[in-house]
């Protein structure tokens, strides 16, 4: 047979306004205008006004290539990227561009140009 449970006593004369949520006035300490004004110089624009907001160009880079490879070559292919300061994506294109040059895959290097030019 289960335990019965202690009950709760709680008298009807319970007072709970101490209880009560206290309401506080917002103090600003900072001029909303001179935060406004600091937020536009380092480059933030207020989401209020959406034609002000600065927009990144779409990338032309939207496929994916996922290729495998030995242990190390993706570290060195991403360190090659960051000796010549470019993204992968720019780093694969140029090695692409590198190839069709070296064995004179001239008709591939015409396909490439089209592919790049097209918008």
């Amino acid at each position: 047979m289960p335990k019965e449970r202690a009950h709760l006593d709680l008298s009807e004369d319970l007072d709970l306004s101490d209880f009560a949520p206290v309401k506080k006035e917002k103090q600003r300490d900072i001029d909303l205008k001179v935060l406004e004004k600091v937020a536009e110089e380092s480059g933030f624009v207020s989401r209020k006004n959406k034609n002000q907001r600065r927009r990144k160009p779409q990338s032309p880079y939207t496929n994916q290539l996922n290729v495998k490879c030995r242990v190390g070559i993706k570290e060195l292919f991403q360190d090659i990227g960051a000796e010549l300061a470019i993204h992968d994506h720019t780093a694969f294109e140029e090695a692409l561009v590198a190839l069709m040059e070296k064995y004179k895959f001239e008709e591939l290097l015409d396909r490439y140009n089209e592919i790049i030019t097209k918008k």
